[in-house]
């Protein structure tokens, strides 16, 4: 897939969590199932995070000239990329204050994630053709990716937590 159409199923799915804020008020957004599990709140810190501090800083890393040439995707990573998007299971992160997002205090702040995150993406899109492949960071979880991988890291990921987003409306409505 190229990133053009890439970045139109990112914007896609972006723009659907932004409108779903407007279903929730503060409280249900930040309610947690139980407490092992995350609130919506904390999901969307979650992807907002995750994508400005992790993938993008990754992809800024790619493009920088002394970045590292090759290294190979894990199994895991392998299996993900072939098939463009995670497998339909739950993943738990370290239970550690740095992994654990905290809740919003405001559905307006996550709306502006989420718009900055679009708006990264774009110019990024723009940038990617002059990135060398060859260039990789290590992710923790699925090896060496090049700057596209986590471009396309960024895609999956947000639809990865559509299912949680389900979980977690399934459990507002009772």
């Amino acid at each position: 897939m190229d990133t053009k159409e890439i970045l139109k199923q990112f914007e896609h799915v972006a723009k659907y969590y932004i409108e779903e804020l407007s279903k929730y008020s503060l409280d249900e957004f930040t309610r947690k199932p139980s407490e092992s599990e995350w609130s919506l709140g904390q999901m969307y810190n979650h992807l907002i995070k995750g994508t400005l501090y992790l993938h993008l800083k990754a992809i800024e890393q790619c493009a920088d000239a002394n970045a590292s040439d090759g290294g190979n995707k894990t199994e895991i990573g392998e299996l993900i990329f072939k098939e463009g998007t995670f497998p339909p299971i739950r993943v738990k992160g370290p239970d550690t204050p740095d992994f654990t997002p905290l809740n919003p205090t405001g559905k307006e702040e996550v709306k502006e994630g989420l718009l900055q995150i679009i708006e990264k993406m774009r110019e990024i899109e723009r940038k990617l053709s002059d990135i060398p492949a060859s260039k990789k960071v290590q992710h923790r979880a699925m090896g060496h990716l090049n700057a596209e991988e986590y471009f396309q890291l960024i895609e999956m990921h947000f639809r990865h937590h559509l299912r949680q987003k389900e979980r977690i409306d399934q459990f507002l409505l009772k």
